[in-house]
């Protein structure tokens, strides 16, 4: 009625003006209110049309329609899901979380700045690069989503590749590594990690990543390694991982947990799409965690799985939680299926900072911090902890430790068993 009132017209002429402009303007109906709304449809990179299909790579295997998408003047997102229109100021947050990012998003975005004359830089990536990309170029992304009709084809034949037999990954993984390394571009961020996407016969679809020997990052993918198998021995759910050296290079798979096999597939969201999407505070795991229990998104259960997470990361010294390095499941109904196994748990602060510069191999200091006193969480970290540094003093590895990192594991043993004696049990 308003449109009506401003154009002076009747509404058979205002429908019939709408159906003429249908290639440039939409119509919808917000949950609740009878009365139609319009929009303009917004032009896009790469004559991408602003009118979307997004598939869901269902567990086993199958390919189902998930939602439409309309991209609109402004920067907004229609969304429509089973006949419910639902209007996103940006980007709904399965976009921004599957959008390239970290290193091999850097690999991604150089190679569109070649061929398509996308900015070089995903810092100057807006929304519009980010769809353009994902519509046209996504290929096993994150998660379980497929955004578009030309990634759809390339998912479909991705399916037919075949695995790395066990025997031959090495000289593939060398290969890779060799390739990254002489065509990376500008320099990591602290802590971001060079790796790969790999299919093998042993572990299936997997997460590589890399470091030269004798580099310090080459110490910390095998105390990575130890970190996530002490979590997983005291009842944490984490990333198997498997470590391998070949030539001048430390090898780490990580099997991803978004993968059912060979074909099937899970959905999942970082913390930080979850709370952008729903809270806006991107502080500490455990306060995210107590908000998402709160809002019943997470249980209990998984609450303190992150709070015993948060925990170890302070005994171990892993300094970079930021809201990517956990994540949420997400069942195929849409609803949260609990909180995703751990990964990207380590000593962090003895990562390279950049540069060439290694921080000092001094002792960790853990702080309390947001986890607050609670025994049965401290309990459960602390029992993760002591496995850990136990085994970095003595366990043997495909990529041995330095006898630095060794005695420094001694000392660490010692201080994270003073720190955490508080807070036991009685």
């Amino acid at each position: 009625m308003a449109l009506q009132d401003t154009l002076g017209v009747s509404q058979p002429t205002l429908s019939r003006t709408i159906r003429q402009l249908a290639t440039t303007v939409t119509m919808f109906r917000v949950s609740g209110d009878r009365t139609p709304r319009y929009a303009l449809l917004r032009s896009l990179p790469l004559g991408l049309n602003p009118r979307q299909k997004i598939y869901r790579h269902l567990r086993t295997g199958h390919i189902a329609p998930f939602a439409d998408v309309e991209f609109l003047v402004g920067g907004a997102t229609l969304e429509r899901i089973d006949g419910i229109a639902r209007m996103y100021d940006g980007l709904p947050p399965y976009l921004l979380f599957a959008a390239p990012s970290g290193f091999m998003g850097r690999q991604l975005a150089h190679e569109a700045a070649k061929i398509h004359g996308f900015p070089t830089s995903l810092r100057d990536w807006g929304d519009d690069h980010r769809v353009a990309y994902l519509f046209t170029q996504g290929l096993n992304l994150p998660g379980n989503l497929v955004f578009g009709d030309m990634p759809l084809q390339r998912e479909m034949e991705f399916l037919g590749l075949n695995r790395t037999p066990d025997d031959e990954r090495l000289a593939h993984y060398v290969g890779m590594a060799t390739a990254l390394r002489s065509t990376a571009y500008g320099s990591s961020a602290g802590g971001e990690q060079p790796k790969f996407l790999w299919l093998t016969e042993g572990m299936g679809h997997v997460i590589v990543k890399f470091a030269k020997v004798g580099s310090r990052m080459a110490e910390l993918l095998p105390l990575e390694h130890l970190a996530l198998k002490a979590l997983g021995e005291v009842g944490v759910p984490a990333s198997k991982t498997r470590l391998l050296a070949a030539g001048d290079f430390v090898f780490l798979e990580v099997q991803r947990f978004d993968r059912v096999g060979l074909t099937g597939r899970i959905g999942m969201l970082s913390a930080g799409a979850v709370d952008d999407e729903f809270f806006g505070a991107r502080d500490s795991w455990p306060e995210f965690a107590a908000r998402c229990e709160h809002a019943r998104y997470l249980s209990a259960e998984d609450a303190r799985r992150v709070d015993v997470m948060a925990a170890f990361s302070e005994l171990i010294g892993n300094s970079d939680r930021h809201f990517e390095n956990i994540s949420v499941l997400v069942r195929e109904d849409g609803e949260y299926a609990g909180i995703a196994p751990a990964y990207d748990i380590l000593p962090m602060r003895y990562a390279s900072i950049g540069g060439g510069v290694d921080p000092d191999l001094t002792p960790i200091q853990p702080n309390v911090g947001t986890i607050g006193a609670k025994p049965e969480v401290w309990s459960q970290a602390a029992k993760a902890a002591e496995q850990f540094w136990k085994a970095a003093m003595t366990e043997a590895l495909e990529a041995p430790l330095s006898r630095e990192m060794r005695e420094l594991a001694q000392t660490n043993l010692l201080k994270a068993r003073a720190f955490v004696a508080p807070l036991l049990p009685g």
